[in-house]
């Protein structure tokens, strides 16, 4: 099957389901959400860079874009028609405006005022469309001077089939007011005014780039691997061991466990990749890890995804975990662009030649033979466990044979060999110093590798550095686009070799060329739709894919009929490899159908957000209990999870208002709680019913300042709006009480109930108006609640102790040090687990035969570590010819 016919059906899906911002009757608006400016727009006229705000307008919408960043936007717009008008068929009302542009507010002393993010105003297409036959001619907008130009658009709409009153524009900059609104809605006529407004609006998806995009994939009759895998997958299993290039995960800093080594190995050779990761288990680490791995083996990596609050998680785990915040670009955000804008203008400049001196190759010598030294260590210290287990277990055999004479010899010959078990101690504690090394070693080698290439673009490559500064500051996308043909992208991506945009602003960062990076990471791709996804697989040689089937999938409006005729049109079934319902499957759900080999797909395992108990139901629900829970430790099951019931009534609109205030007494509680104690906890609070969310949103702009807002990142959402964050307390106001048992059946959506529960870091109140008993059994609610009881019983220890355990138990119980034989954290038995002033030890015993004889690997000494928690060995045959010393060590490491 030919693969144009496939990307056509994606893209004749996608234009169907997709919506521009709803600018078409902006009257409809709320009052809070709009204002009609007045006087004079000097700042359309470009006289002035910003203009006044009303303090209490802007104080309300201060918070209202704080709450609602990612699901609205505020728009500065201007040139309204104003008038009835035939739309699709339909006689509607319109007051839209012919531009449009992002608008920011900013807050100077006591007054506010709001200016443009970008200079240059987006122009309303689709009016322009339905105001000019198809095939007219647009006005000419290369001189961007021009684009505000009254004169520039009524000589052009003149020529419009339809009847306008243009004359009225021409008064601009002088602005007409609400009530000249209101009475040109009632002329036969629609008319243009000198109007502008600044509106809070429904964000969407920049369609139109994407489809442009598309289209250009077609004409090109080229496609990506990642593309070509993805849409017509091989029948031979892919075999990626036997091409392994050689990696690089040694030279990062962090601990990396098994799964994200195999998920770099899998990134680096395989041409599509997945990544499974449940909530809270690192996916953005990971992400962040993969791009230092290829920046430090000289490749390119573009990290997309479809909401911006994941890049921001990526961009701060790039910047915090392995400085690569100068060289990472973020496109698409202002305050990023005006960083990079002066960080390269001061590279130019000369500002960091004596950075680019050190050279990384002697970074890289002194870190490998850091490597080889770690790998000694660690081959010494297996050897001494090695011999701990021998010792221990003649000792026990000698002892069982009643026979004291032949072990007082055994004593007399091994005693000084027994004492040097001692020195695992001495071998692991130089392993840890020689790891606190490797870190800052391995951090250092990766920022002289990071000078190195700037020093190289700098001195070989001016030229594109120049064209790449002049296109980040050009006024236009036109004139930018022109300015990135200048660019050599190769020399450009050595020096900046990590890019992170959004999906909806990739088309205007990047021009369309195939395969130009080496790797594209998809983030959240439950959240993405396939069509949006493919232009950015186009650009890249290799794709990772990186989701979570068990939480919320992208929304769309596509008719399951239109659909099929989608299908039939591009002369594809529903069998043919490569398509899936655009409607009803994500990026990673096409991803995981095209994989032919589980080498290609890794499973991050270790949870390290939450505490157990907020993850145990989703663990034991939705992930088959695969999650190792590092957070996991004895009387854990306390001060985290809360559940307030209440005798709230669900109104007829859907708004439970004693759940409402309660949630504001929580969060003002925590505040209060937080000011006393001076620190600072994140409040998040979700609803799975849409009017609940936004009741409890007015009620939070009404109750809290936006410097509290801002300060506590207070977010109310539904789930659709929590996907990909998270806060150290959430609230949930499931909105129910008993007469509404329909409205619960909505909550049995796994993936909508799993995002529900699962964004809390420290803890989780849960408010309650209903009866769960009288829920069916299977309700996911009522199992939750059910749980919640239960938990406790998971923390289980061991019944039956061996000799050796009661023993050292006993000692330490003198001392009184809480110990818990057996118990397991992140998936694993801790033969002993201590606890002294809040201070936990996992003591791994070695040597006396049975079941806890054996020692732990170092990868698991490692787990350990991840988990925060400190393992010592403690020998048998040490414990029995010096238990003073085994005890002196377990007390100077819990202190």
């Amino acid at each position: 099957m030919n693969s144009k016919n496939i990307i056509s059906y994606y893209r004749d899906c996608y234009k169907e389901d997709s919506a521009d911002l709803n600018l078409w009757n902006l009257n409809k608006l709320k009052k809070e959400d709009c204002l009609v400016l007045d006087g004079q727009d000097d700042l359309g006229s470009g006289f002035l860079p910003r203009l006044p705000l009303p303090i209490e307008f802007a104080e309300q919408m201060m918070k209202r874009v704080q709450v609602y960043q990612r699901e609205r936007v505020l728009l500065y717009v201007s040139f309204i028609l104003v008038g009835k008008m035939e739309v699709k068929g339909e006689m509607k009302q319109l007051v839209t405006p012919i531009l449009f542009n992002e608008a920011t507010i900013e807050k100077d002393d006591n007054s506010y005022y709001f200016t443009v993010v970008n200079p240059i105003p987006e122009v309303n297409e689709p009016l322009t469309q339905l105001l000019m036959p198809e095939g007219s001619m647009t006005p000419n907008l290369k001189d961007s001077a021009h684009i505000q130009s009254a004169s520039l658009w009524t000589s052009w709409l003149k020529n419009s089939p339809l009847e306008l009153n243009l004359l009225e524009l021409l008064n601009f900059p002088n602005l007409v007011n609400s009530d000249e609104i209101k009475k040109a809605l009632k002329r036969k006529t629609p008319t243009l005014l000198p109007a502008s407004m600044l509106v809070f609006v429904e964000r969407s998806t920049s369609s139109r780039g994407i489809i442009h995009e598309l289209e250009e994939i077609i004409a090109s009759n080229e496609l990506s691997s990642p593309l070509s895998d993805l849409l017509m997958p091989l029948a031979q299993p892919l075999n990626i061991s036997h091409a392994s290039k050689p990696l690089k995960y040694d030279y990062l800093p962090g601990l990396l466990s098994t799964p994200q080594k195999k998920i770099i190995s899998i990134a680096a050779n395989a041409s599509l990749g997945c990544v499974s990761g449940p909530p809270g288990t690192g996916k953005s680490y990971t992400i962040a890890a993969i791009a230092a791995e290829h920046m430090a083996r000289g490749e390119s990596v573009l990290i997309v995804t479809n909401n911006d609050a994941a890049l921001d998680v990526i961009a701060n785990k790039l910047d915090d975990n392995f400085g690569l915040s100068d060289i990472s670009i973020r496109a698409g955000q202002k305050e990023f662009l005006k960083k990079l804008k002066t960080y390269i203008a001061d590279l130019l400049a000369g500002y960091f030649s004596d950075d680019l001196k050190t050279d990384p190759k002697l970074c890289e010598s002194d870190l490998s033979k850091l490597n080889n030294s770690l790998n000694k260590l660690e081959k010494r210290f297996v050897k001494f466990c090695h011999k701990a287990i021998i010792r221990g277990q003649r000792l026990k055999k000698l002892e069982q044979t009643d026979s004291q004479w032949m072990k007082r010899i055994y004593l007399a010959l091994a005693q000084n060999g027994i004492l040097q078990l001692a020195k695992q101690w001495a071998s692991l504690n130089e392993i840890n110093i020689k790891h606190i090394e490797r870190e800052a070693l391995a951090s250092h080698y990766l920022s002289t590798l990071k000078n190195k290439n700037l020093k190289t673009l700098v001195e070989t490559k001016r030229k594109s550095l120049q064209a790449f500064n002049k296109a980040i500051r050009s006024r236009t996308s036109k004139k930018q686009f022109e300015l990135f043909d200048d660019i050599e992208y190769s020399a450009l991506l050595s020096a900046f070799p990590v890019w992170l945009v959004s999906l909806n602003t990739l088309y205007r960062v990047l021009p369309l060329k195939a395969q130009m990076f080496d790797l594209v990471i998809i983030d959240e791709a439950t959240q993405c739709n396939i069509s949006s996804c493919l232009p950015a697989l186009y650009r890249a040689k290799r794709a990772m894919v990186v989701g979570d089937t068990k939480q919320l999938k992208h929304y769309s409006f596509l008719a399951k009929n239109k659909e099929a005729q989608l299908t039939t049109k591009n002369n594809l079934t529903e069998n043919t490899d490569g398509v899936v319902s655009y409607r009803d499957n994500s990026i990673l759900d096409l991803t995981l159908r095209a994989l032919n080999s589980h080498q290609q797909l890794a499973f991050l395992d270790e949870h390290f957000r939450s505490k157990p108990e907020l993850i145990h139901f989703s663990n034991e629900c939705f992930y088959q209990n695969k999650l190792k829970i590092m957070q996991h430790r004895p009387c854990t099951s306390s001060g985290h999870l809360h559940v307030q019931r209440l005798n709230g009534v669900r109104d007829k609109s859907g708004v439970n208002h004693l759940e409402a205030s309660k949630v504001i007494e929580s969060i003002t509680k925590q505040i209060n709680e937080d000011n006393q104690a001076g620190i600072t906890h994140t409040i998040g609070v979700i609803s799975p019913f849409r009017h609940q969310a936004e009741h409890i949103n007015k009620e939070v702009e009404a109750n809290f300042s936006d410097t509290e807002i801002i300060k506590h990142k207070i977010r109310v959402a539904t789930p659709y709006g929590f996907q990909g964050e998270e806060r150290d307390v959430m609230l949930i106001s499931f909105s129910l009480d008993n007469d509404s048992k329909r409205a619960a059946v909505y909550l049995n959506k796994a993936d909508v109930f799993n995002v529900t529960i699962t964004r809390a870091r420290q803890k989780q109140i849960l408010f309650l108006s209903i009866d769960e008993t009288q829920l069916p059994g299977h309700n996911l609610l009522r199992q939750y609640l059910s749980s919640i009881s239960k938990f406790e019983a998971t923390h289980t220890i061991a019944s039956e102790l061996d000799e050796f355990q009661q023993k050292v138990i006993l000692e330490l119980d003198k001392l009184n040090i809480e110990t818990w034989p057996g118990y397991t954290i992140a998936g694993t038995e801790i033969d002993i687990l201590c606890r002294y002033n809040g201070h936990y030890l996992a003591i791994d015993l070695i040597g006396f035969p049975g079941p806890w004889a054996d020692f732990f690997e170092l990868n698991t000494y490692k787990l350990f570590k991840r988990a925060g928690i400190e393992v010592l060995p403690i020998s048998y045959g040490l414990w029995v010819v010096d238990k003073n010393v085994c005890i002196q060590k377990i007390i100077s490491k819990l202190r």
